[in-house]
This record gives structure tokens, C-alpha cells and sequence, in this order.
């Protein structure tokens, strides 16, 4: 049985705010303060007093309702400042400071300010002509944010933590849990991140064509990874560390539109579009200036880790050999390029090659109402993003006549492994090889939905009952992409045992009363 846990939460805030118009000017101040405290505690079922073979507790008594708790919590004063003038010129102003109990004295709190402004170009006395404009605002911002999720409570302090059911000490025919000291890194403190931004805001034709364009960079620091330390540094492999900084810059351009509209047709039509590029500006990982990514390891070998993360380059690059090929394109199995030009084919000859971060999103979404009838779909897409196909990578390593013998058994394999030829004499320079890091751009359709609202069914004292919406919706109809793996869309960028996810249908009826 799984561990038995109680958890409880305890949050309170308190707020004041003051707002005055005086002349042409208006403010709105407030200030506030929170504090939010998250407990739980439990037992495991496995250990004292229970046969591991059976699960049937020998001593009920030894068990306790509280063998572990942990709590943290989270203390917050905040402030704001609005202020406009002539309501064209806008300004405001927001402090935070955020104290957590998940890191050492000294390190506890963070102070995030930022401030924007902001000019309404169309309240301008030079544009009062112009009837036909709704908005036009220029926007500048600047802010810094706190990250402190994804850490354990008491990841900064020596403390000792219980074993899990498959590190027991055995007593006759009782099994117990042990104690152990934990891994801790004291110096750990906030993850910050700094944004500039510059946004314009434009609607016409009585709001019937709007778009929002921004720029951004963003740079955080002292970013929060696990990574892989030297032994004898701690008890562990890894540890939770502030490693270094990294740089994103781009833009988003989003539009809402509505090219037709009459008394009983409607289309409405919204696309936005963002452009982002990233790329790491410092490392803090000893003598090196790059650190391995732990949690995505290629096909076969033991811990064959597949993407490395080096300064100047995009986070989480796919770390691979470059892949050489016969006259026909067909790539030849434990033959790469000798990129440093030794002689012989090691990790210096391995280079960085793409990202699993796309260059391009873009969603769409369109609606049509047509008198009590309406059909909607959305569609988003994804240009530049890479994949590791995993699945390929270790079909591909031992092929027998488009079979795999595993323990005894065969298994079907990739029709595309079977065509490669490989014997799996070179299984560790095979699986990481650039030749399976896939371009998996896509154009997915989200949904479709149509849709027919009907009338009240009831009248009764003049009032309208039952009105409402009968729908029919389809999840996930079509994919394009070249990409020939179950799902372009992979979130660490290695596409290993994947669910796909699947086409479902709906039918629904919405009722008003």
C-alpha cells in the first residue's frame, strides 16, 4: 500500500486600498500583507511490523499516525501605486517582498519591484478627428518575479529522512525503515527574473480590428536546476543549485478580427503568433562552463545522458555525433564525423545540434454564427522545435529481420529501424547520434465544435424556460507534421513511451432555466 498522508493549509491575507480623483489627476494606492502555511505529515504502511512478501502487518502497534511531517510556509507585503494624468498618462508602480521558509537564514526573502507607463496616444487632443479609432496605447514595463516552487522543504538544513520500502532493515521476520542523512545545499536562494517590455495596443472600426504587439528580453538568474555534483560533496549524485542565467528574447503580435458582420451572419477570427529565442549567459558548474541535463538520457547504454546545457548556447541543446552517410544517403552504422581531428572517435567529437524549444508559435482560432448556429475551430502550431526519437533510436540498435529478441521473445520494431540494417555493435555511439534528432514542427487541430441554440421550450407567465444549446465537439481531429513519431509534441524534447493523445468525440446539451 501506498503512503497514508494528511495535509492542511492555512492562509490569510488583509489589504487596504485609497482612491482619489482630484482635478486632472487620479490615484489608487494599496498595501497589503499574506501569509500561507502548508502542513502535512503521515505514515507508510510498509515497514514496522509488516511482512513485505504478504503486506500483512505483524504488530499494529508499532505503527504510527504521524512517522514523518514537513510544512513551509510562505509570508508576503505587497504594494501598489496607480496614478494617471489627464487619463492619457498612465503610470504605476508594485513592490513585493516574499519571505520562504524553504531557504537558509539570510537567504529567506526576495524584493521584486517593477513599474510600467503607459501613454493613451488616441485621447491625444491631435486625434479627436480620428472617430474611426478606438485605442492606440504605447506601453513600457519593467519588473523583476520570484521562482521558489519544485524545492523541498528542508532541502537547506542537515537533516535525517526515512527510507522507502525497498531500503528496509530486516529483524527475524520484521522489516523496518531506516534513517538516513539527507542531501542539503545551504546557499540556495531565489530564482530571479527581470523583464523589459515594450507593447502597443491598437483598435478601430468600433473595435471590430484590434491587434497587441511586444517585445520582450527576459533574463533570469540564479536559476534552480539539479545537477549532477562530484562525490563526496554531498549524499547524492545531484543537487538542487542556483546554476547561472539565461536570456530570452522575442516578440508576440496577437489580432482579433471581425471581417464580417450582419444582422444574421458573424465570423470571428483571432491569431497571434510569438517568436522566442533563449540562450544561457552564465554557468556556475566548478571549473566547466557547462552541465549535463539528468533528467533525459538517449536510447540504450547505461546513463547515455543525451542533452547538455553550455553557455552561448539554447537550454537543454542535444548534445550528439555527428552522423555520416553513404552515397545514398543512408546513414552508416558507428561512423561520425572526427570533428576535433584525433584520430578517434570520443566525446570530444560530439557537438551541440538544436533545441526542443520551438522558434515559432502560432495559434488560430475561428467562429461562425449563422442565425442560432455556430461552428468553431482552433489550431495551433509549433516551427523549429526538435525531437529525440527515442523509439527509433532503440528499435534501430539490435534489428533481426525487422525483429527484436528481448528475454527470450520477439517484439515488432519501427519499419524505419528494420531499413537501417544496424547490428547493435556500437550501442552507445548509435543512440546519440544526430541522425534521430527530428524536426517536429506541427499544425495540430485542437478542436471543432457546432452548435445549435434553440429557443425556450416553455413559456409560463410570460417568462422563457428551458432555452439552451445542443453541441457536437471533436478533440484532437488531425495533426500534420512530418515528424514520424506518435506525437510531435514532447515536452523535455525526448520522445520516449509516449501516450498519445487520442480523437474523442462529444454530445451535449446546455439547458437555461
Amino acid at each position: 500500500m501506498p503512503p497514508t498522508g494528511y495535509k492542511y493549509n492555512v492562509v490569510g491575507s488583509a489589504y487596504a486600498q485609497y482612491m482619489h480623483e482630484f482635478g486632472n489627476h487620479g490615484v489608487d494606492i494599496m498595501a497589503g500583507a499574506e501569509q500561507a502555511h502548508y502542513h502535512r505529515s503521515g505514515f507508510n504502511e510498509y515497514g514496522k511490523g509488516t511482512n513485505p512478501l504478504t503486506g500483512e502487518a505483524f504488530d499494529e502497534s508499532f505503527r504510527s499516525e504521524k512517522e514523518w511531517a514537513t510544512h513551509n510556509s510562505l509570508v508576503s507585503y505587497f504594494g501598489r501605486l496607480n496614478y494617471n494624468f489627464l487619463d492619457r498618462y498612465l503610470i504605476t508602480a508594485t513592490f513585493r517582498a516574499d519571505g520562504s521558509s524553504r531557504f537558509a537564514k539570510g537567504k529567506k526573502w526576495g524584493y521584486f519591484p517593477s513599474a510600467a507607463v503607459a501613454w493613451k496616444i488616441n485621447s491625444e487632443p491631435f486625434m479627436k478627428n480620428a472617430t474611426w479609432l478606438n485605442d492606440l496605447k504605447l506601453r513600457f514595463d519593467w519588473g523583476k518575479t520570484g521562482q521558489q516552487n519544485g524545492i523541498d522543504d528542508f532541502v537547506y538544513a542537515p537533516v535525517y529522512v526515512t527510507s522507502d520500502q525497498f531500503a528496509q532493515y530486516p529483524f527475524g521476520n520484521d522489516y523496518y525503515y531506516t534513517m538516513r542523512p539527507n542531501k542539503y545545499n545551504s546557499d540556495l536562494t531565489w530564482e530571479k527574473t527581470e523583464t523589459w517590455n515594450v507593447g502597443l495596443d491598437f483598435a478601430a472600426l468600433n473595435n471590430r480590428f484590434t491587434f497587441t504587439l511586444d517585445g520582450y528580453i527576459r533574463n533570469t538568474k540564479d536559476l534552480l536546476a539539479n545537477v549532477s555534483t562530484n562525490a563526496g560533496v554531498t549524499l547524492g549524485d545531484e543537487l538542487l543549485q542556483n546554476v547561472g542565467s539565461l536570456r530570452n528574447y522575442g516578440l508576440e503580435l496577437s489580432f482579433d478580427v471581425k471581417p464580417v458582420v450582419t444582422k444574421d451572419f458573424t465570423w470571428d477570427l483571432t491569431y497571434n503568433v510569438g517568436w522566442n529565442k533563449n540562450k544561457i549567459t552564465s554557468l556556475r558548474a566548478g571549473d566547466s562552463d557547462w552541465v549535463w541535463v539528468n533528467d533525459t538520457k538517449a536510447a540504450r547504454g547505461n546513463n547515455n545522458r543525451l542533452q547538455r546545457n553550455k553557455v552561448g548556447y539554447p537550454i537543454n541543446s542535444f548534445f550528439v555525433y555527428q552522423q555520416v552517410y553513404d552515397e545514398n544517403g543512408k546513414p552508416i552504422e558507428g561512423v561520425y564525423v572526427d570533428r576535433d581531428g584525433n584520430g578517434t572517435i570520443d566525446d570530444g567529437d560530439r557537438y551541440y545540434y538544436k533545441s526542443p524549444a520551438p522558434d515559432v508559435i502560432m495559434g488560430l482560432t475561428s467562429k461562425f454564427l449563422y442565425k442560432r448556429w455556430d461552428l468553431s475551430f482552433s489550431l495551433r502550431a509549433s516551427l523549429g522545435n526538435y525531437v529525440y526519437f527515442h523509439n527509433l533510436a532503440n528499435c534501430a540498435i539490435v534489428c533481426e529481420q525487422g525483429l527484436k529478441r528481448q528475454a527470450g521473445a520477439f517484439q515488432n520494431v519501427l519499419r524505419d529501424a528494420v531499413s537501417l540494417g544496424f547490428t547493435g555493435q556500437t550501442v552507445a555511439m548509435n543512440s546519440i547520434s544526430d541522425y534521430f534528432i527530428r524536426n517536429a514542427s506541427f499544425l495540430k487541430c485542437s478542436n471543432i465544435t457546432l452548435g445549435y441554440s434553440f429557443p425556450a421550450l416553455l413559456k409560463y407567465a410570460g417568462e422563457d424556460y428551458f432555452s439552451g444549446r445542443v453541441y457536437f465537439t471533436v478533440q484532437n481531429p488531425f495533426i500534420i507534421t512530418k515528424y514520424k513519431g506518435l506525437d510531435p509534441e514532447v515536452a523535455n524534447g525526448v520522445d520516449k513511451d509516449p501516450y498519445p493523445r487520442p480523437i474523442s468525440f462529444q454530445l451535449g446539451v446546455n439547458f437555461n432555466f
